[in-house]
């Protein structure tokens, strides 16, 4: 890439060369938008009718994945840690086509099906949806390899390229193409609503402002050896939970809207078959400035930074350990955040202005 009719230029410095290979992904031809859609299932209690409810609600949504305009790509995960609910269920699922992506949307519709769950047990269940739209100029990728590719790279007729434009402070901007002209400056309207809304027992409703942020990204160390996957879980995991743990707790200084730790599982598999050895953090940033601030300045992301050069250090080129991300930089109203019967700490809420749009 040249720097060659930028209005800003690229921040890669002069002679850069990459300590680790990376590549970024292609879409398909043709290709202007991905869209994404975030569900979640909360269960906030133990009672049998709500775990009924759960089960019923999750069959519902495993059966839609496979509808002709379900998503050309999906996985599921189990909360963590973060904002949200313990016990909630997690799908993202990715389209390529707008009018696949909202025929899709119109006919999951969670208020639909919240309200054909039996009210014994719903009265503890809690759905949530966040779904965006973005263009492919203002989308970057990075993986550092090509056994294993995840996210938006399970979309069909993708391909790959190995790039420079990574390991230095700005590369993610860099690979942002609508960067040579845009900086995609801190939206002005981003201070959080005077109240929060309750949560419970109402149907909440809003979207985003201007240049508002999502990463999502990840670990995978299924194939590790048994030694690099007990230095991953001991060392780096660790560290990448503690940089969380500041994001949620500081999200007015972090510039955090709302992020969750995800734990991949296959909700179809065995019980003990479900958990993976994968993980992801995912989540929004007021601006694309505010997430590079803490993770050039930020003790927390530090650390994460040099414990993985540590990791790749100490295993070379025999380490399995695969990471990777994909940021998105949304305009004003591309992103629409859907919440029914779920507490205030969840996604956004708090964060951005909803409307209750129905009370139950």
């Amino acid at each position: 890439m040249s720097c060659i009719g930028r209005t800003y230029p690229l921040t890669k410095p002069k002679n850069h060369r990459l300590p680790i290979p990376r590549w970024r992904l292609n879409l398909a031809s043709g290709v202007s938008h991905v869209y994404t859609t975030y569900i979640g299932l909360q269960q906030r209690s133990e009672d049998q009718a709500t775990i009924q409810a759960k089960i019923e609600a999750m069959d519902v949504i495993e059966d839609w994945l496979k509808t002709d305009d379900g998503p050309s790509a999906s996985e599921s995960f189990t909360f963590v840690d973060g904002n949200d609910a313990q016990k909630t269920a997690v799908w993202v699922c990715y389209w390529v086509d707008a009018a696949k992506h909202q025929r899709s949307y119109e006919t999951l519709c969670l208020p639909s099906l919240y309200s054909r769950l039996a009210v014994p047990g719903r009265a503890s269940i809690g759905m949530w949806l966040e779904r965006f739209a973005t263009a492919i100029s203002r989308l970057e990728t990075n993986y550092s390899g090509l056994d294993y590719l995840p996210g938006i790279a399970r979309l069909p007729e993708t391909s790959t390229e190995e790039h420079t434009l990574s390991a230095y402070w700005g590369a993610a901007r860099d690979r942002i193409p609508d960067s040579a002209h845009d900086l995609f400056p801190l939206a002005t309207d981003t201070e959080s609503p005077k109240s929060t809304p309750k949560g419970i027992g109402q149907h909440l409703v809003g979207t985003n402002y201007e240049n508002i942020v999502h990463i999502r990204s990840g670990q995978f160390w299924e194939n590790c050896s048994l030694g690099e996957a007990e230095s991953y879980e001991s060392k780096l995991e660790p560290t990448l939970r503690t940089g969380l743990k500041y994001l949620c707790e500081n999200p007015v200084e972090a510039g955090v809207v709302g992020i969750r730790y995800l734990r991949n599982e296959d909700f179809s598999a065995p019980s003990c078959e479900r958990k993976r050895k994968e993980t992801c953090g995912a989540g929004f940033f007021t601006s694309l400035e505010n997430m590079e601030k803490w993770a050039k300045n930020h003790r927390s992301h530090l650390a994460i930074y040099r414990g993985a050069l540590a990791h790749y250090k100490a295993f070379g080129d025999n380490r399995k350990l695969r990471t990777w991300h994909e940021v998105s930089v949304l305009k004003g109203g591309e992103a629409r955040f859907e919440y029914i019967n779920c507490p205030p700490e969840t996604g956004v809420i708090g964060r951005i202005s909803l409307d209750v749009r129905q009370t139950y």
